[in-house]
């Protein structure tokens, strides 16, 4: 009977947000209609929590939806998208009774329990330096100050930071929710979380949207359209339809493993494309779009835009490389950026840029085309300068640590550099770990007579090291 929950909030919401109905269907009455038309056992399920993600957020019920590879992995939990640093705040109130230090594979994470023993489980905190992706933010910029285990909270309080952390890496940021109860059973969060939307006035919240399309489009401005990136935040499986797979069959398309009409539906013309996708980057040919097979075409994505960038000297949210930090160090230079430097083009660069473009009477777009370029005098044949800290790269890197998927890093950019030299990675040299990186370990170490694993183990170290 919960699967009547969401119908009914979705039928009370129009009712409910009237002006002039407000007043008589106040939450108590609302709840009192939910209890008469659903089981008392079912409406149990429903935890009184205020939403806790505090922004803008989209969500949809993917509860035990199938995630991994091969699918069976059943998601615990429910995605919450949200912009990255985007406060988290405590659904209930309770005792947070754990907080990862350091940060596990999963990533950053806490833990509430409350009163009745029920536990609300909050993954994929934020572990990045703000305005960056560099995974180097360490738990200060991932936890709010004073959270620790034995913390008492209350319903509202800021505990954490949306983000990418652990194997969220490749995704969109987004808060991963769990519900369990004092068995440590998991129950589906999301008539909870619905009921907790609709209690929220900000009118910021997207129920039983497409939070897995998740689109990054820029414009230049000359209103052209210089680099689209689609990043692929659900799995995808025969049978599955609607804009992910459309964005997978142009994807597959461009890479040239698709070959019919694009559609909205995944049937075994796109099976079969995924799998002749998967054997081409040495991914198990499951014919499902799992982590592994997302997290690759997501790279690929990142990529092609920083290509597009390099190619028409456009700049805009979600670009990478030397050509943003040449950007950040002018606007430093200027006064306009006050962060870190770094090569990703997130939201305080995009502020830096649009202060500047008021600045200088150029539209306020936040995206550096022809006009802002000009006008900051940047120089696409200077290189930007070194990053504090860092070996040159001609300098003879020694590997001292096991890199393996998902890893980020200054040793997994020397890795790449030394694949690069060594003919066995053609992409750029980025600093993560991903599915590309993966593929040309594995080529190398089929070349070296080493167990194709995948993985920069001693063996591998050695060989590398040797070089």
């Amino acid at each position: 009977m919960t699967r009547l929950q969401p119908l009914i909030f979705s039928l009370l919401k129009p009712v409910a947000e009237s002006n002039k109905m407000l007043n008589f269907f106040s939450a108590p009455f609302i709840t009192l209609l939910i209890y008469l038309a659903v089981s008392a056992p079912a409406y149990a399920l429903v935890r009184d929590i205020v939403f806790p993600v505090a922004g803008k957020a989209s969500f949809r019920d993917d509860f035990h939806e199938p995630r991994g590879a091969d699918g069976t992995r059943e998601h615990l939990g429910i995605d919450i998208i949200a912009d990255k640093m985007t406060p988290i705040v405590a659904a209930v109130d309770g005792t947070v009774t754990y907080v990862a230090i350091p940060q596990p594979s999963w990533g950053y994470s806490i833990t509430i329990r409350d009163s009745e023993g029920y536990q609300y489980r909050y993954l994929h905190i934020n572990n990045d330096t703000p305005g960056t992706d560099d995974g180097l933010g360490g738990p200060e910029n991932a936890y709010y100050a004073g959270i620790k285990r034995g913390s008492k909270v209350v319903k509202g309080q800021h505990v954490a930071w949306v983000g990418d952390s652990g194997n969220a890496e490749g995704t969109v940021s987004h808060l991963h929710f769990e519900i369990r109860d004092s068995n440590r059973t998991t129950i589906n969060p999301y008539d909870s979380l619905v009921a907790a939307a609709l209690k929220n006035t900000s009118g910021l919240i997207s129920i039983g949207g497409v939070s897995g399309a998740v689109q990054h489009p820029s414009e230049g401005e000359q209103g052209l359209t210089t680099s689209s990136i689609y990043i692929f935040t659900e799995d995808l499986y025969e049978g599955s339809s609607g804009e992910a797979v459309r964005q997978l069959q142009l994807r597959l398309q461009a890479s040239g493993h698709f070959t019919s009409p694009i559609g909205d539906y995944f049937g075994p013309l796109t099976t079969a494309a995924v799998i002749s996708y998967q054997k081409s980057r040495n991914i198990e040919p499951t014919g499902k779009v799992g982590l592994a097979t997302r997290a690759a075409l997501n790279e690929e994505a990142i990529l092609a835009s920083e290509a597009v960038s390099s190619s028409t000297g456009g700049l805009s949210e979600g670009s990478r490389g030397e050509a943003v930090v040449q950007l950040q160090t002018r606007l430093k230079e200027l006064g306009y950026f006050t962060s870190y430097i770094t090569d990703y083009f997130g939201p305080i660069t995009k502020a830096a840029v649009i202060a500047f473009q008021i600045a200088n009477g150029i539209d306020p777009i936040g995206i550096v085309g022809p006009k802002t370029s000009a006008a900051l005098a940047l120089d696409p044949t200077t290189p930007p300068p070194p990053t504090s800290g860092l070996p040159p790269v001609g300098t003879k890197y020694i590997f001292t640590q096991d890199l393996t998927l998902g890893i980020r890093s200054e040793a997994v950019r020397q890795l790449q550099i030394k694949l690069q030299t060594l003919g066995y990675f053609t992409a750029s040299a980025t600093g993560y770990f991903g599915p590309i990186t993966q593929a040309a370990v594995i080529e190398f170490q089929r070349a070296k007579g080493i167990d194709p694993i995948g993985i920069v183990g001693p063996k591998t170290r050695a060989v590398l090291n040797a070089l």
